[in-house]
């Protein structure tokens, strides 16, 4: 039996947790944008039911490298965004049992996202 496996790729970045707003509806509405965009792109591709043991690897496309703390929260809704969608399960350690924060070098301008979930 083929495990699933899923690569979705989204133009433009996540903030990360340096990125200060003046008013909390600024904030949730980039929440809420992140996450609505990883559920978007996933969506067609979603398994027959969500998984329940999966390995997430995240992929920041930049010119700036962030620090890794920075670099794995800028990814949290759009984590969300792929249990909306049906992808997986929970994003609960129990569940995701590999996570992987990685970050590449790219002109400027030129930032996306690269979201890959395999079933384990």
């Amino acid at each position: 039996m083929t495990k699933y496996r899923m690569e979705i790729e989204i133009i433009g970045l996540p903030k990360t947790s340096n990125t200060h707003y003046s008013k909390w509806y600024v904030a949730a509405s980039e929440r809420k944008k992140w996450r609505t965009k990883s559920k978007q792109a996933a969506w067609p591709l979603r398994p027959v039911s969500p998984l329940k043991s999966y390995r997430l690897t995240c992929v920041r496309h930049s010119s700036a490298q962030p620090d890794f703390d920075n670099l794995a929260i800028s990814f949290k809704s759009v984590v969300d965004g792929l249990k909306d969608a049906g992808i997986v399960e929970d994003d609960k350690a129990e569940y995701c049992l590999e996570r992987y924060y990685k970050w590449e070098k790219t002109p400027p301008r030129g930032g996306k996202i690269t979201i890959i979930v395999e079933e384990l």
